[in-house]
């Protein structure tokens, strides 16, 4: 259909077209920014059972189109941005050819990823939180209305794995990369306030790992992942191994987290024995339970054409790491985040006081958070950083055994 302001237009009328066109756009303007919500997503019953059980499911087609043609245009400009600090890190400690955190604050492509797609649809769901906003109509009792829980955005990342990178062994994401206080109680950790729970925990925190590269099993560079050992409850063989696995990763902290097979050969095998890698085209994304154990998977040796450049035979992907908004988070002492260098954030504060350091993305984004600019945190691949990971490296090539009294956890 033909717009009024083009008709207008062809009747050489422009004055009035030119008016009309302001009163739309200014219209347009003072509409509430109730558009900027993620796109709809059913949950079948099925995949809502197979992330109970597993704590993952395959979600086909999340990026489509203009998104994800940006999404990948956005990885490949990141890779050839590289800093002088990037690249000798990389040389040094090749974990993933490509690899940058918070990129949604740089991009505007992957900012639609992380807030307009439905993967924030997706993850409050798989959380419950949706269900909360249905029943959030006033008490019978009090006659008080029920503020539902939102969903916020912790960290993006994008991460290129090429063939010679090693990745992260079998882990589940530190305190580094995932800065909240555990959502469970299987650790010694005394300021642990939540109630033990049954495995697959819905507000335990959601990855979105969506792959923005074809990705074949045989060939390897996709994602790993060890189903149900998100289960906490330490009850039966593979609980008490997942158990042993985490508390492991944990001893001595960032240090330990890629080293489970120095440290416990055993839950090594196992994880290995129980793994699924799944075929994806771009676009196509793993949601996976905060807990559940994963890694990269390898590259096999006749894999890939070494004959192409880098952003070829580069497997793209990027990262989303969602939390409801009342989990608490936990200061790293790193330095890395900004929401508590410019928010002031301490461990055991709710996110939702990091505002757009760490921005809602469910039910809708605010338009205050939208709007402002968030300082860039600290450098990842600074000096400090090089040499945390060169104790890893030194760590997972020495260690023999586990290092005994082990009471921390992830």
């Amino acid at each position: 259909m033909t717009s009024p302001v083009r008709l207008l237009m062809r009747r050489k009328n422009p004055s009035l077209a030119t008016t009309l066109l302001g009163i739309l756009l200014v219209t347009a303007i003072s509409l509430p920014f109730a558009h900027a919500m993620p796109a709809p997503y059913e949950l079948t019953r099925q995949q809502i059972a197979d992330f109970r059980r597993d704590g993952v499911i395959v979600v086909r087609g999340m990026l489509e189109g203009e998104t994800l043609e940006g999404a990948v245009r956005a990885a490949n400009k990141i890779q050839r941005s590289r800093t002088w600090t990037q690249l000798l890190f990389h040389k040094l400690f090749p974990l993933y050819r490509n690899l940058s955190f918070q990129t949604y604050r740089k991009h505007e492509a992957l900012e639609r990823v992380a807030f307009d797609s439905n993967a924030p649809t997706i993850c409050a769901k798989l959380m419950g939180l949706d269900e909360e906003c249905k029943s959030s109509s006033l008490s019978k009792k009090t006659k008080t209305p029920k503020k539902p829980r939102s969903l916020r955005l912790l960290k993006d990342a994008v991460m290129g794995f090429s063939k010679g990178d090693m990745g992260c062994d079998w882990h589940v994401d530190d305190k580094t990369f995932w800065p909240c206080e555990d959502s469970h109680n299987d650790s010694n950790n005394s300021n642990h306030k939540r109630p033990a729970s049954v495995s697959g925990q819905r507000d335990a925190g959601i990855n979105v790992w969506i792959s923005l590269s074809p990705l074949n099993a045989e060939e390897g560079g996709g994602f790993a992942v060890a189903p149900g050992s998100h289960n906490l409850t330490g009850k039966g063989k593979a609980g008490r191994i997942f158990r042993k696995a985490r508390k492991a990763i944990a001893s001595m902290g960032s240090q330990t987290t890629c080293a489970l097979g120095k440290l416990e050969p055993t839950c090594q095998e196992y994880m290995e024995k129980i793994k699924h890698v799944y075929d994806l085209q771009p676009g196509d994304a793993i949601v996976h339970d905060r807990y559940i154990f994963h890694r990269p998977d390898p590259f096999k040796a006749s894999a890939g054409d070494d004959s192409k450049n880098e952003e070829e035979i580069t497997k793209q992907r990027v990262t989303l790491r969602y939390m409801p908004s009342d989990a608490t988070y936990f200061n790293n002492g790193n330095s890395i985040d900004g929401a508590a260098k410019y928010k002031n954030l301490k461990t055991g504060d709710p996110l939702w006081k990091a505002g757009e350091y760490f921005p809602q993305a469910w039910p809708n984004r605010l338009e205050a958070e939208a709007k402002a600019s968030p300082r860039r945190d600290d450098e990842m691949f600074g000096p400090m950083a090089m040499f945390r990971f060169a104790k890893t490296i030194l760590l997972k090539s020495t260690t023999k055994q586990r290092p005994k009294n082990v009471t921390i956890d992830k």
